[in-house]
């Protein structure tokens, strides 16, 4: 039987410390238990630090608040934007609680005072600094993974919907694309964004509710259809209010019909009591439903649909999103990534 003896791993120690002494006394606490594997790099100054932290990857950063080119908690700060994924422990002569909570929430994994506590405890930090970023680091590819499947379940419901009426196949789709292109007109972050994407992606999903026959009825509907078919916002409402997004997705379903001026249904909102994504997506959709076909008439194309936009904003449509979505076409800046019908 042949043993393998395995090496341990190497543990590679980034030591931003001025104090020749701390820095050895570091080092002897380190080099207690040399199985551990501690490897260290030492630098003096914030800049060095920066510079080893370009050269090669670190395993944890002790970092002294107190440098000859730094001072204070901006130098966890430098130090986060070069290593974003390596954990820092913040070495100090300030042993008060104060700075030690500023230090956390400024992003340090840890907060030890100098000549306070013995190798072992700086070496327990290390370990346990270490395992929280990575434990952090697996819940944010959790969540990431999450939201991804999310989207693509949203995705394939958005689908689910079109299938059922040809004429509007792809309209959910279109609609957050130029929903989304607006929202990032108007200064969207990409959390927003996001949640404005998914509001456009399923804002017809009530539509599944309602007779095919209806939805592709080539004549003009009656009154009594046409009430039933402006029901969708209120049963899209009733499916989703209950899952629990980050974003006020109901929200956007329901409201997407809603109207500046008060004319817009279900619930006859006026002005900012219609949510903005709500207010962006009924901007959208219309743009996207009098460009294309629909079984009652053909497309009236984009120059139409534009026009109706610009002579009603402020009226039917939100003044400021109604600019951007019109800014986006005068500068070339959008168009749809698959055909409009």
């Amino acid at each position: 039987m042949i043993i393998a003896h395995m090496t341990p791993k190497q543990i590679h120690v980034l030591i931003i410390e001025d104090n020749p002494g701390d820095a050895r006394l570091i080092e002897l606490m380190l080099s207690e238990r040399p199985e551990d594997g501690y490897q260290s790099v030492f630098a003096v100054r914030l800049g060095d630090g920066l510079d080893a932290i370009a050269k090669q990857p670190f395993d944890v950063i002790l970092l002294d608040l107190s440098l000859p080119d730094s001072h204070g908690l901006g130098t966890v700060q430098s130090v986060l934007d070069a290593a974003p994924s390596t954990p820092i422990i913040v070495l100090t002569g300030l042993a008060d609680d104060t700075t030690a909570l500023a230090a956390m929430k400024a992003g340090a994994q840890d907060y030890l005072a100098k000549g306070q506590g013995d190798g072992e405890t700086l070496r327990r930090s290390i370990r346990y600094s270490i395992e929280r970023m990575r434990t952090d680091e697996e819940k944010r590819e959790s969540g990431e993974r999450l939201r991804r499947a999310l989207m693509q379940t949203i995705q394939a419901v958005g689908l689910t919907i079109e299938k059922r009426d040809p004429y509007t196949a792809g309209h959910q789709q279109r609609v957050a694309e130029l929903a989304s292109a607006i929202g990032r007109e108007l200064g969207f972050e990409e959390e927003r964004l996001e949640g404005l994407e998914l509001g456009s992606v399923i804002h017809d999903i009530g539509k599944i509710a309602i007779p095919s026959s209806f939805l592709n009825k080539p004549g003009r509907l009656t009154d009594t259809e046409f009430a039933l078919i402006k029901t969708h916002s209120v049963i899209g409402f009733d499916i989703i209010k209950d899952v629990e997004f980050t974003w006020p997705i109901a929200k956007m379903v329901r409201q997407h019909h809603e109207r500046m001026d008060g004319s817009g249904y279900p619930d006859g909102l006026k002005g900012d009591d219609i949510l903005l994504e709500s207010r962006i997506i009924c901007v959208a959709d219309v743009i996207e439903s009098m460009a294309s076909n629909r079984p009652y008439r053909a497309a009236l194309g984009i120059n139409v649909a534009l026009d109706e936009i610009s002579r009603n904003q402020g009226r039917l449509y939100d003044p400021d999103v109604a600019k951007a979505c019109l800014k986006l076409f005068e500068d070339n800046r959008f168009s749809f990534t698959t055909q409009v019908l």
